[in-house]
Protein backbone atom coordinates (compact mmCIF):
# COMPACT_ATOMS: atom_id res chain seq x y z
CA UNK A 1 0.00 0.00 0.00
CA UNK A 2 1.14 3.34 -1.06
CA UNK A 3 0.06 7.01 0.61
CA UNK A 4 1.08 10.20 0.33
CA UNK A 5 0.91 12.50 3.29
CA UNK A 6 -0.59 15.91 1.84
CA UNK A 7 0.43 17.65 5.27
CA UNK A 8 0.53 21.55 5.95
CA UNK A 9 3.95 22.48 7.85
CA UNK A 10 3.32 22.26 11.58
CA UNK A 11 5.69 22.28 14.60
CA UNK A 12 6.39 19.00 16.15
CA UNK A 13 3.23 17.30 18.31
CA UNK A 14 3.91 17.42 22.06
CA UNK A 15 3.68 13.97 22.04
CA UNK A 16 6.79 13.74 19.94
CA UNK A 17 8.83 16.19 22.37
CA UNK A 18 8.05 13.79 24.85
CA UNK A 19 8.46 9.93 23.62
CA UNK A 20 11.13 11.06 20.86
CA UNK A 21 12.88 14.00 21.10
CA UNK A 22 12.23 15.02 24.91
CA UNK A 23 12.05 18.69 23.78
CA UNK A 24 11.39 20.72 21.66
CA UNK A 25 14.87 22.53 21.32
CA UNK A 26 18.25 21.38 20.28
CA UNK A 27 21.39 22.62 21.15
CA UNK A 28 23.85 22.34 18.53
CA UNK A 29 27.05 20.88 20.10
CA UNK A 30 30.50 21.74 18.10
CA UNK A 31 32.73 18.51 17.54
CA UNK A 32 36.20 18.44 18.09
CA UNK A 33 36.62 17.35 14.30
CA UNK A 34 36.11 21.14 13.65
CA UNK A 35 39.88 21.66 14.20
CA UNK A 36 41.08 18.75 12.15
CA UNK A 37 40.68 20.13 8.54
CA UNK A 38 38.88 22.52 6.81
CA UNK A 39 35.68 21.08 5.77
CA UNK A 40 33.74 18.17 8.09
CA UNK A 41 30.85 15.90 7.26
CA UNK A 42 28.77 14.25 9.99
CA UNK A 43 28.03 10.41 8.94
CA UNK A 44 26.75 8.73 11.99
CA UNK A 45 25.79 8.91 15.27
CA UNK A 46 26.09 5.95 18.01
CA UNK A 47 23.54 5.92 21.15
CA UNK A 48 26.32 6.91 23.11
CA UNK A 49 26.65 9.91 21.40
CA UNK A 50 29.72 9.42 19.47
CA UNK A 51 29.94 11.35 16.23
CA UNK A 52 31.19 9.40 13.05
CA UNK A 53 32.73 11.98 11.00
CA UNK A 54 34.80 12.75 7.40
CA UNK A 55 37.32 15.50 7.68
CA UNK A 56 38.41 16.69 4.09
CA UNK A 57 41.90 18.30 3.88
CA UNK A 58 43.11 17.52 6.79
CA UNK A 59 45.82 20.67 8.54
CA UNK A 60 49.33 20.10 8.46
CA UNK A 61 50.16 17.53 6.04
CA UNK A 62 53.33 15.56 6.24
CA UNK A 63 55.62 16.30 3.42
CA UNK A 64 58.39 13.61 2.75
CA UNK A 65 61.66 15.56 2.07
CA UNK A 66 63.29 12.67 0.39
CA UNK A 67 60.51 12.07 -2.63
CA UNK A 68 60.10 15.90 -2.67
CA UNK A 69 64.42 16.14 -3.94
CA UNK A 70 64.21 19.90 -3.78
CA UNK A 71 68.04 20.14 -4.36
CA UNK A 72 67.13 19.01 -7.86
CA UNK A 73 63.37 20.65 -8.36
CA UNK A 74 64.62 23.84 -9.84
CA UNK A 75 60.67 24.40 -10.62
CA UNK A 76 59.56 24.52 -7.03
CA UNK A 77 62.77 26.38 -5.38
CA UNK A 78 61.90 28.99 -7.37
CA UNK A 79 58.19 28.87 -5.80
CA UNK A 80 59.39 28.37 -2.38
CA UNK A 81 59.96 32.00 0.19
CA UNK A 82 62.68 30.04 2.11
CA UNK A 83 64.17 26.83 -0.14
CA UNK A 84 66.37 26.28 2.08
CA UNK A 85 64.60 26.33 5.31
CA UNK A 86 62.92 23.65 3.85
CA UNK A 87 65.62 21.94 2.84
CA UNK A 88 66.54 21.57 6.26
CA UNK A 89 63.18 20.73 7.78
CA UNK A 90 61.68 23.64 8.47
CA UNK A 91 58.89 24.53 6.36
CA UNK A 92 56.79 27.03 7.17
CA UNK A 93 52.95 27.47 6.89
CA UNK A 94 53.38 29.71 3.46
CA UNK A 95 55.72 27.29 1.98
CA UNK A 96 53.84 24.36 3.67
CA UNK A 97 50.58 25.49 1.66
CA UNK A 98 53.03 25.95 -1.75
CA UNK A 99 54.39 22.59 -1.36
CA UNK A 100 50.70 20.97 -0.74
CA UNK A 101 49.50 22.79 -3.78
CA UNK A 102 52.52 21.83 -5.81
CA UNK A 103 51.60 17.67 -5.40
CA UNK A 104 48.30 18.40 -5.87
CA UNK A 105 48.32 20.18 -9.05
CA UNK A 106 47.11 18.33 -12.13
CA UNK A 107 50.12 17.60 -13.79
CA UNK A 108 51.53 16.45 -10.72
CA UNK A 109 48.84 14.39 -8.47
CA UNK A 110 48.82 11.12 -10.50
CA UNK A 111 52.66 11.13 -10.78
CA UNK A 112 54.03 8.16 -9.50
CA UNK A 113 57.23 9.68 -8.84
CA UNK A 114 55.41 12.16 -6.21
CA UNK A 115 54.45 12.07 -3.05
CA UNK A 116 50.87 11.57 -2.51
CA UNK A 117 48.69 13.47 0.22
CA UNK A 118 45.36 12.26 1.36
CA UNK A 119 41.99 14.44 1.16
CA UNK A 120 40.39 12.69 3.67
CA UNK A 121 40.41 11.44 7.33
CA UNK A 122 38.27 9.32 9.31
CA UNK A 123 37.25 10.82 13.45
CA UNK A 124 35.22 9.73 15.90
CA UNK A 125 33.85 12.67 17.39
CA UNK A 126 32.40 14.37 20.42
CA UNK A 127 32.17 18.04 22.10
CA UNK A 128 35.87 17.08 23.76
CA UNK A 129 37.64 15.93 20.79
CA UNK A 130 38.17 13.83 18.10
CA UNK A 131 40.16 10.96 17.48
CA UNK A 132 41.55 10.16 13.88
CA UNK A 133 40.89 6.21 13.12
CA UNK A 134 43.48 4.27 11.02
CA UNK A 135 42.68 1.75 8.69
CA UNK A 136 45.46 1.08 6.57
CA UNK A 137 47.93 3.30 6.80
CA UNK A 138 51.49 2.62 7.98
CA UNK A 139 54.48 4.47 9.54
CA UNK A 140 56.94 5.75 6.89
CA UNK A 141 60.45 4.65 8.18
CA UNK A 142 61.98 7.93 6.59
CA UNK A 143 59.49 10.06 8.22
CA UNK A 144 59.20 8.52 11.70
CA UNK A 145 55.30 8.62 11.24
CA UNK A 146 52.31 7.83 9.40
CA UNK A 147 52.51 8.52 5.70
CA UNK A 148 49.28 10.32 6.03
CA UNK A 149 49.04 9.13 1.86
CA UNK A 150 45.33 7.33 2.43
CA UNK A 151 41.84 8.24 2.01
CA UNK A 152 39.54 7.21 4.66
CA UNK A 153 35.80 7.53 4.78
CA UNK A 154 34.35 6.46 7.77
CA UNK A 155 30.46 5.80 7.58
CA UNK A 156 29.10 3.73 10.80
CA UNK A 157 29.97 3.63 14.68
CA UNK A 158 27.77 1.16 16.65
CA UNK A 159 26.67 1.46 20.55
CA UNK A 160 30.19 -0.37 21.20
CA UNK A 161 32.74 2.19 19.86
CA UNK A 162 33.02 -0.17 16.69
CA UNK A 163 33.21 1.73 13.65
CA UNK A 164 33.39 0.76 10.09
CA UNK A 165 34.37 2.25 6.38
CA UNK A 166 36.82 2.28 3.68
CA UNK A 167 40.28 3.52 3.16
CA UNK A 168 43.13 3.19 0.44
CA UNK A 169 45.78 1.27 1.04
CA UNK A 170 48.98 3.64 1.84
CA UNK A 171 51.43 4.77 -0.99
CA UNK A 172 54.62 3.17 -0.55
CA UNK A 173 57.91 3.58 -2.48
CA UNK A 174 59.46 0.99 -4.66
CA UNK A 175 63.27 1.32 -6.10
CA UNK A 176 63.36 0.45 -9.99
CA UNK A 177 66.27 0.10 -11.92
CA UNK A 178 65.30 0.95 -15.66
CA UNK A 179 67.19 0.28 -18.90
CA UNK A 180 68.87 3.03 -19.08
CA UNK A 181 70.40 1.94 -15.51
CA UNK A 182 68.62 5.03 -13.64
CA UNK A 183 67.49 4.67 -10.11
CA UNK A 184 63.98 5.71 -10.45
CA UNK A 185 62.02 5.58 -7.03
CA UNK A 186 57.91 5.25 -7.56
CA UNK A 187 55.31 5.37 -5.24
CA UNK A 188 52.44 2.85 -5.95
CA UNK A 189 49.41 1.45 -3.74
CA UNK A 190 47.43 -1.85 -3.90
CA UNK A 191 44.34 -0.89 -3.50
CA UNK A 192 42.46 2.64 -3.61
CA UNK A 193 39.21 1.55 -1.91
CA UNK A 194 38.36 -1.13 0.83
CA UNK A 195 36.25 -2.03 3.70
CA UNK A 196 37.54 -2.01 7.13
CA UNK A 197 35.98 -2.65 10.48
CA UNK A 198 38.03 -1.12 13.48
CA UNK A 199 37.48 -3.34 16.84
CA UNK A 200 39.68 -1.47 19.71
CA UNK A 201 42.93 -1.28 18.03
CA UNK A 202 42.37 -4.38 15.36
CA UNK A 203 41.62 -3.48 11.89
CA UNK A 204 39.40 -6.33 9.89
CA UNK A 205 40.22 -5.61 6.25
CA UNK A 206 37.37 -6.55 3.90
CA UNK A 207 38.80 -8.44 0.91
CA UNK A 208 36.59 -8.07 -2.25
CA UNK A 209 35.92 -11.52 -4.02
CA UNK A 210 37.64 -9.80 -7.05
CA UNK A 211 40.86 -7.72 -6.34
CA UNK A 212 41.92 -7.15 -9.58
CA UNK A 213 43.76 -3.73 -10.04
CA UNK A 214 42.46 -3.43 -6.07
CA UNK A 215 39.40 -4.59 -6.74
CA UNK A 216 37.00 -2.36 -4.27
CA UNK A 217 34.97 -3.33 -0.97
CA UNK A 218 32.98 -0.56 1.37
CA UNK A 219 31.70 -1.39 4.48
CA UNK A 220 28.73 1.03 5.03
CA UNK A 221 27.02 0.07 8.18
CA UNK A 222 27.29 -1.81 11.57
CA UNK A 223 24.75 -3.26 13.93
CA UNK A 224 25.82 -3.62 17.84
CA UNK A 225 25.56 -7.63 17.02
CA UNK A 226 28.50 -7.20 14.63
CA UNK A 227 26.66 -7.86 11.35
CA UNK A 228 28.64 -5.45 8.67
CA UNK A 229 26.89 -4.03 5.95
CA UNK A 230 28.48 -3.34 2.44
CA UNK A 231 29.24 -4.37 -1.08
CA UNK A 232 32.33 -5.68 -2.64
CA UNK A 233 33.21 -6.32 -6.45
CA UNK A 234 33.14 -9.97 -7.53
CA UNK A 235 34.23 -10.18 -11.03
CA UNK A 236 36.20 -7.81 -13.47
CA UNK A 237 34.88 -6.01 -16.83
CA UNK A 238 36.82 -7.20 -19.97
CA UNK A 239 38.61 -3.65 -19.30
CA UNK A 240 40.24 -4.50 -16.40
CA UNK A 241 40.78 -8.00 -17.19
CA UNK A 242 42.64 -6.42 -20.52
CA UNK A 243 44.51 -4.10 -18.15
CA UNK A 244 45.94 -6.47 -16.33
CA UNK A 245 46.96 -8.58 -18.96
CA UNK A 246 48.79 -5.77 -20.74
CA UNK A 247 50.52 -4.95 -16.86
CA UNK A 248 51.92 -8.15 -16.56
CA UNK A 249 53.33 -8.57 -20.06
CA UNK A 250 56.68 -6.44 -19.60
CA UNK A 251 56.92 -6.12 -23.50
CA UNK A 252 54.04 -4.10 -23.66
CA UNK A 253 53.58 -2.55 -20.34
CA UNK A 254 57.22 -1.10 -21.58
CA UNK A 255 60.25 0.38 -18.93
CA UNK A 256 58.24 0.80 -15.78
CA UNK A 257 57.54 -1.97 -12.39
CA UNK A 258 54.34 -3.74 -13.21
CA UNK A 259 52.97 -2.19 -9.72
CA UNK A 260 53.26 1.41 -11.47
CA UNK A 261 51.37 -0.07 -14.73
CA UNK A 262 48.94 -1.06 -12.50
CA UNK A 263 48.41 2.28 -10.30
CA UNK A 264 48.53 3.95 -14.11
CA UNK A 265 45.91 1.80 -15.96
CA UNK A 266 43.33 2.59 -12.21
CA UNK A 267 43.89 6.08 -12.36
CA UNK A 268 43.09 5.97 -17.01
CA UNK A 269 39.54 3.98 -15.52
CA UNK A 270 38.54 6.43 -12.66
CA UNK A 271 39.08 9.72 -14.83
CA UNK A 272 35.15 10.09 -15.48
CA UNK A 273 33.93 7.01 -13.66
CA UNK A 274 34.39 4.84 -10.46
CA UNK A 275 36.33 1.76 -10.27
CA UNK A 276 33.66 -0.34 -9.11
CA UNK A 277 31.77 0.31 -12.14
CA UNK A 278 34.63 -1.64 -14.05
CA UNK A 279 33.44 -4.87 -12.13
CA UNK A 280 30.21 -6.75 -11.14
CA UNK A 281 29.20 -5.72 -7.79
CA UNK A 282 27.30 -7.02 -4.92
CA UNK A 283 25.50 -6.12 -1.57
CA UNK A 284 27.32 -7.81 0.92
CA UNK A 285 26.76 -8.71 4.86
CA UNK A 286 29.47 -9.90 6.95
CA UNK A 287 28.71 -11.18 9.96
CA UNK A 288 32.08 -11.06 12.65
CA UNK A 289 32.25 -12.11 16.31
CA UNK A 290 33.78 -9.97 19.37
CA UNK A 291 37.56 -10.84 18.63
CA UNK A 292 37.64 -9.82 14.94
CA UNK A 293 36.99 -13.23 13.08
CA UNK A 294 34.63 -12.77 10.20
CA UNK A 295 32.58 -15.85 10.68
CA UNK A 296 30.41 -15.33 7.50
CA UNK A 297 29.91 -13.71 4.15
CA UNK A 298 26.57 -13.29 2.23
CA UNK A 299 26.25 -11.44 -1.11
CA UNK A 300 22.99 -10.78 -2.69
CA UNK A 301 22.13 -10.39 -6.37
CA UNK A 302 19.96 -7.70 -8.31
CA UNK A 303 16.69 -6.86 -8.97
CA UNK A 304 16.09 -8.54 -11.87
CA UNK A 305 17.93 -11.89 -13.22
CA UNK A 306 20.11 -10.51 -16.42
CA UNK A 307 20.00 -13.41 -19.56
CA UNK A 308 23.11 -15.64 -19.62
CA UNK A 309 24.15 -13.42 -23.14
CA UNK A 310 24.58 -10.47 -20.75
CA UNK A 311 27.75 -9.20 -20.14
CA UNK A 312 26.70 -5.85 -18.74
CA UNK A 313 28.32 -5.36 -15.17
CA UNK A 314 25.48 -4.83 -12.73
CA UNK A 315 25.22 -3.80 -9.07
CA UNK A 316 23.78 -4.65 -5.81
CA UNK A 317 24.74 -2.19 -3.14
CA UNK A 318 23.91 -2.51 1.35
CA UNK A 319 23.85 0.73 2.54
CA UNK A 320 22.22 -0.13 6.04
CA UNK A 321 21.84 -2.75 8.08
CA UNK A 322 19.71 -3.34 11.63
CA UNK A 323 20.32 -6.16 14.62
CA UNK A 324 17.78 -8.62 12.93
CA UNK A 325 20.55 -8.92 9.88
CA UNK A 326 17.85 -6.71 7.83
CA UNK A 327 20.15 -4.23 4.98
CA UNK A 328 18.97 -1.80 2.63
CA UNK A 329 20.10 -0.32 -0.19
CA UNK A 330 19.99 -0.26 -4.17
CA UNK A 331 20.19 -2.79 -7.06
CA UNK A 332 19.95 -2.64 -10.89
CA UNK A 333 16.44 -2.88 -11.62
CA UNK A 334 15.10 -3.51 -15.42
CA UNK A 335 13.24 -0.51 -16.07
CA UNK A 336 9.52 -1.12 -16.83
CA UNK A 337 10.77 -4.06 -18.34
CA UNK A 338 12.52 -2.25 -21.45
CA UNK A 339 16.51 -2.79 -22.03
CA UNK A 340 17.28 0.04 -19.74
CA UNK A 341 18.89 -0.49 -16.14
CA UNK A 342 18.88 1.62 -12.72
CA UNK A 343 19.07 1.12 -9.78
CA UNK A 344 16.18 1.10 -7.69
CA UNK A 345 15.67 1.11 -3.72
CA UNK A 346 16.18 -3.00 -2.66
CA UNK A 347 15.73 -4.60 0.56
CA UNK A 348 18.47 -7.72 1.17
CA UNK A 349 17.10 -10.02 3.65
CA UNK A 350 17.37 -13.98 4.41
CA UNK A 351 20.05 -15.78 2.96
CA UNK A 352 20.07 -14.43 -0.59
CA UNK A 353 16.90 -12.44 -1.46
CA UNK A 354 16.34 -9.16 -2.87
CA UNK A 355 13.20 -7.23 -2.40
CA UNK A 356 12.06 -4.23 -4.34
CA UNK A 357 9.26 -2.16 -3.33
CA UNK A 358 9.42 1.49 -5.59
CA UNK A 359 7.00 1.08 -8.10
CA UNK A 360 8.82 2.23 -11.29
CA UNK A 361 5.77 3.27 -13.26
CA UNK A 362 5.85 6.25 -11.41
CA UNK A 363 9.39 6.52 -10.59
CA UNK A 364 12.89 6.50 -12.03
CA UNK A 365 14.89 5.42 -9.68
CA UNK A 366 15.29 4.99 -5.76
CA UNK A 367 17.86 4.09 -3.05
CA UNK A 368 17.34 3.28 0.76
CA UNK A 369 19.29 4.83 2.91
CA UNK A 370 18.53 3.76 6.72
CA UNK A 371 16.25 0.91 8.19
CA UNK A 372 15.45 0.94 12.09
CA UNK A 373 15.22 -2.12 14.46
CA UNK A 374 11.40 -2.04 13.70
CA UNK A 375 11.85 -3.11 9.79
CA UNK A 376 10.92 0.54 8.94
CA UNK A 377 12.82 1.76 5.74
CA UNK A 378 13.63 5.28 4.35
CA UNK A 379 15.28 6.73 1.63
CA UNK A 380 14.14 8.70 -1.49
CA UNK A 381 12.78 7.89 -4.95
CA UNK A 382 13.04 10.43 -8.19
CA UNK A 383 10.35 11.39 -10.65
CA UNK A 384 9.30 14.09 -12.62
CA UNK A 385 7.77 17.37 -11.21
CA UNK A 386 6.62 19.76 -13.69
CA UNK A 387 9.14 19.06 -15.91
CA UNK A 388 12.20 18.27 -13.13
CA UNK A 389 13.42 15.40 -11.88
CA UNK A 390 13.18 15.85 -8.27
CA UNK A 391 13.95 12.88 -5.43
CA UNK A 392 10.85 12.51 -2.55
CA UNK A 393 11.91 11.13 0.59
CA UNK A 394 9.53 8.33 1.78
CA UNK A 395 8.75 6.09 4.54
CA UNK A 396 8.98 2.23 3.98
CA UNK A 397 7.57 -0.96 6.51
CA UNK A 398 8.72 -3.98 4.93
CA UNK A 399 6.90 -6.01 7.69
CA UNK A 400 3.81 -3.96 6.48
CA UNK A 401 4.78 -3.85 3.11
CA UNK A 402 3.53 -0.02 3.45
CA UNK A 403 4.83 2.99 1.07
CA UNK A 404 4.38 6.71 2.40
CA UNK A 405 5.64 9.75 0.90
CA UNK A 406 5.29 12.31 3.48
CA UNK A 407 5.07 16.05 2.97
CA UNK A 408 8.50 17.79 2.89
CA UNK A 409 9.05 21.49 2.56
CA UNK A 410 6.50 22.52 -0.76
CA UNK A 411 5.62 19.98 -3.61
CA UNK A 412 8.39 20.72 -5.90
CA UNK A 413 11.32 20.47 -3.70
CA UNK A 414 13.94 17.59 -3.47
CA UNK A 415 14.07 16.08 -0.39
CA UNK A 416 16.29 13.22 1.08
CA UNK A 417 16.09 10.79 4.27
CA UNK A 418 18.97 9.64 5.48
CA UNK A 419 18.04 7.79 9.16
CA UNK A 420 15.05 6.67 11.16
CA UNK A 421 15.57 5.27 15.09
CA UNK A 422 13.54 3.03 16.49
CA UNK A 423 11.07 5.76 17.73
CA UNK A 424 10.48 6.67 13.93
CA UNK A 425 12.21 9.78 13.49
CA UNK A 426 13.41 10.20 10.27
CA UNK A 427 16.41 13.21 9.59
CA UNK A 428 17.45 14.30 6.21
CA UNK A 429 17.52 17.43 4.04
CA UNK A 430 15.24 19.34 1.56
CA UNK A 431 15.48 21.70 -0.70
CA UNK A 432 13.69 25.11 0.86
CA UNK A 433 13.93 27.62 -2.46
CA UNK A 434 11.33 27.74 -5.15
CA UNK A 435 13.74 28.85 -8.10
CA UNK A 436 12.40 27.57 -11.40
CA UNK A 437 14.19 25.24 -13.27
CA UNK A 438 17.33 23.02 -12.52
CA UNK A 439 19.35 25.60 -10.56
CA UNK A 440 21.11 24.56 -7.24
CA UNK A 441 18.01 25.58 -4.60
CA UNK A 442 19.64 25.78 -1.00
CA UNK A 443 19.11 22.95 1.55
CA UNK A 444 18.12 22.31 5.29
CA UNK A 445 17.89 19.70 7.30
CA UNK A 446 14.49 18.27 8.64
CA UNK A 447 13.32 15.88 10.91
CA UNK A 448 9.68 13.62 10.27
CA UNK A 449 7.97 11.89 12.95
CA UNK A 450 6.66 9.33 11.17
CA UNK A 451 3.89 7.87 14.27
CA UNK A 452 2.49 12.48 14.25
CA UNK A 453 3.17 12.74 10.89
CA UNK A 454 5.05 16.23 11.86
CA UNK A 455 7.54 17.97 9.32
CA UNK A 456 9.90 20.56 10.40
CA UNK A 457 13.07 22.41 9.24
CA UNK A 458 15.46 21.70 12.01
CA UNK A 459 16.58 25.43 11.68
CA UNK A 460 13.50 25.94 13.72
CA UNK A 461 14.32 23.98 16.59
CA UNK A 462 17.61 25.41 17.40
CA UNK A 463 18.24 29.36 18.96
CA UNK A 464 17.06 31.57 16.51
CA UNK A 465 20.56 33.75 17.05
CA UNK A 466 22.40 30.33 16.37
CA UNK A 467 24.94 30.89 14.25
CA UNK A 468 24.69 27.60 12.12
CA UNK A 469 23.03 26.72 9.09
CA UNK A 470 21.78 23.06 9.09
CA UNK A 471 21.98 21.63 5.66
CA UNK A 472 22.13 18.00 6.49
CA UNK A 473 20.35 15.34 8.86
CA UNK A 474 22.66 12.58 8.31
CA UNK A 475 21.55 10.32 11.60
CA UNK A 476 19.60 9.73 14.71
CA UNK A 477 19.90 7.45 17.75
CA UNK A 478 17.49 6.75 19.94
CA UNK A 479 17.72 9.38 22.56
CA UNK A 480 16.80 11.74 19.63
CA UNK A 481 20.29 12.67 19.51
CA UNK A 482 21.32 14.18 15.63
CA UNK A 483 24.64 13.95 13.49
CA UNK A 484 24.04 16.79 11.17
CA UNK A 485 26.13 19.26 9.03
CA UNK A 486 26.25 22.56 8.93
CA UNK A 487 27.49 26.01 7.46
CA UNK A 488 28.89 28.57 9.55
CA UNK A 489 30.91 31.59 9.00
CA UNK A 490 34.21 31.49 10.55
CA UNK A 491 37.74 32.96 9.91
CA UNK A 492 39.62 31.37 6.81
CA UNK A 493 42.36 28.61 8.03
CA UNK A 494 45.56 28.17 6.82
CA UNK A 495 47.35 25.09 6.06
CA UNK A 496 47.73 24.55 10.08
CA UNK A 497 44.75 25.29 10.89
CA UNK A 498 45.58 29.02 12.14
CA UNK A 499 43.61 31.68 11.12
CA UNK A 500 44.28 33.64 8.11
CA UNK A 501 44.71 37.85 8.85
CA UNK A 502 44.34 40.77 6.22
CA UNK A 503 47.01 43.49 5.85
CA UNK A 504 45.07 45.33 8.83
CA UNK A 505 45.63 42.18 11.24
CA UNK A 506 41.73 41.44 11.03
CA UNK A 507 40.76 38.00 10.63
CA UNK A 508 39.18 37.40 6.83
CA UNK A 509 36.01 35.31 7.57
CA UNK A 510 34.20 32.91 4.94
CA UNK A 511 31.86 30.08 5.51
CA UNK A 512 32.56 26.86 6.52
CA UNK A 513 31.20 22.88 6.38
CA UNK A 514 31.19 21.56 9.52
CA UNK A 515 30.17 18.44 11.22
CA UNK A 516 28.03 18.94 14.61
CA UNK A 517 25.97 17.22 17.11
CA UNK A 518 22.05 18.28 17.97
CA UNK A 519 21.39 17.36 21.55
CA UNK A 520 17.50 17.81 22.74
CA UNK A 521 17.30 20.12 25.71
CA UNK A 522 15.06 18.68 28.65
CA UNK A 523 11.88 21.14 28.77
CA UNK A 524 12.92 23.11 25.53
CA UNK A 525 10.56 25.22 23.67
CA UNK A 526 10.36 26.43 20.02
CA UNK A 527 11.84 29.88 19.81
CA UNK A 528 9.63 32.58 18.22
CA UNK A 529 12.36 33.96 15.46
CA UNK A 530 9.72 36.54 14.41
CA UNK A 531 10.16 38.70 17.56
CA UNK A 532 14.19 38.31 16.55
CA UNK A 533 16.32 39.59 13.85
CA UNK A 534 16.05 36.69 11.46
CA UNK A 535 18.81 34.17 10.76
CA UNK A 536 21.24 35.16 8.22
CA UNK A 537 21.69 32.33 5.44
CA UNK A 538 25.21 31.76 4.61
CA UNK A 539 26.05 31.24 0.89
CA UNK A 540 29.82 29.47 0.11
CA UNK A 541 32.60 31.78 0.05
CA UNK A 542 36.33 31.31 -0.75
CA UNK A 543 37.47 27.92 -0.45
CA UNK A 544 40.95 28.24 0.81
CA UNK A 545 44.51 27.20 0.67
CA UNK A 546 44.03 23.86 -0.37
CA UNK A 547 41.77 24.22 -3.90
CA UNK A 548 44.23 27.53 -5.28
CA UNK A 549 46.60 26.91 -7.66
CA UNK A 550 49.89 28.71 -8.08
CA UNK A 551 51.07 30.47 -10.90
CA UNK A 552 53.57 27.99 -13.47
CA UNK A 553 51.72 24.64 -12.48
CA UNK A 554 50.75 24.39 -16.09
CA UNK A 555 53.93 24.28 -17.51
CA UNK A 556 54.79 21.21 -15.24
CA UNK A 557 54.15 17.96 -17.72
CA UNK A 558 53.58 14.87 -16.02
CA UNK A 559 56.29 12.61 -16.15
CA UNK A 560 56.15 9.02 -17.29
Amino acid sequence: MITTRLLPLSTLSLSLFVSGLTAATYQVVELGSKDEGVYSYANAISEQGQVAVTVQSPFNPVIDLELLNLEENETLQGLLDDPEAVMNGNISSTDLAIIYNYLKSDSLRNNPLFQKIGNYEGHLADSQGSDPVVAFDVVEPSLGELTGSTDLYLFDVNANGISVGSASAPYRKIDYVNEAEDNITFVVRDFSRRGFVKLDNQVVELEPTDSSLGGRSDARAISDNLLVAGFMTIEAGTTVEDAVERCEDEEIRGDIPEEVCKNNAVTNLTGNASLDSFYKSRAAIWALDSEGNILETRTFGLLFEPASDDTNLYGSYALDINDQGVAVGQASHRYRDTDSVTSFAAVFHGEDQVSGFIDDQEYIGSTALGINNHNQVVGHATKTINGYRRSKFYVYDFDEQSLTFPADFFPGSASVARAINDNGLVVGEGEVETVIGNSVRRRHAFIYDHNEQSFQDLNDLVACNSPYTLVQGNDINNAGEIAATAVVTRARLDITGEPILDEAGNQIMEDAVVAVKLVPVPGGEIDNCELEEPKTERQGAGLGWFMLALLGFAGIRRKN
